[in-house]
């Protein structure tokens, strides 16, 4: 196998984990760890945000509402808002092996994320190293849909075969591998350098 492009997900890949910071605040709010997870992950309203087909204080006030009703628990919008945008912050680990990888591999970054970060993932990511970032909010379809990993290969003018593809949920790598691409589940910097050394990319 000859790799061409390394694919990276952003949120729990090049930042920290997406709920780490839901878990913060479902403990401040005497709630169990993963109570808020749900909001999140695998929730259809939120998937409406990604898609673009919503916005993200539209999304907000209606967890709010969901939530009080669920567990009986107040919960404050503009704290809400802050444990979901305080996972944003960049691994060093990450970028260094990117700024390793520059130049030597096409990469991507391939995000399910809303139309309100995109300013912020242009200005924080180092976009010198990235041939472009694929925006389900932009494109308005999310993973794992099948389409969305097509739209990538297009981007890339790759075949599956010649992409590595990153991401830290299981169910987004599926499509991936089915489209022929090599997946790698994420759980830690080092480990995924292990992984790309085994694929011969270093």
């Amino acid at each position: 196998m000859r790799v061409r492009a390394v694919v990276f997900d952003w949120s729990g890949v090049l930042t920290e984990s997406p709920l780490s910071g839901l878990h913060r605040y479902a403990a401040e709010s005497d709630l169990e760890e993963n109570a808020l997870d749900r909001y999140v992950r695998g929730d259809e309203e939120f998937a409406k945000v990604e898609r673009g087909e919503s916005s993200v204080k539209d999304f907000l006030r209606g967890t709010c509402i969901r939530i009080r009703e669920d567990h009986g628990v107040e919960v404050d919008i503009r704290r809400l808002a802050a444990a979901m945008a305080d996972t944003r912050t960049l691994r060093p680990a990450m970028i260094e092996l990117i700024e390793e990888l520059s130049g030597r591999y096409t990469l991507a970054v391939l995000t399910n994320n809303v139309v309100e970060n995109r300013d912020h993932l242009a200005t924080t990511l180092p976009l010198e190293h990235f041939a472009f970032i694929l925006n389900s909010a932009d494109v308005g379809v999310r993973k794992p849909d099948p389409e969305i990993y097509r739209e990538l290969l297009r981007r890339l003018d790759c075949a599956g075969s010649e992409v590595v593809y990153i991401d830290d949920f299981a169910e987004n790598l599926a499509p991936a591998a089915d489209l022929g691409m090599t997946t790698i589940e994420f759980t830690e910097p080092a480990e995924l350098r292990e992984r790309l050394a085994e694929l011969g990319v270093a």
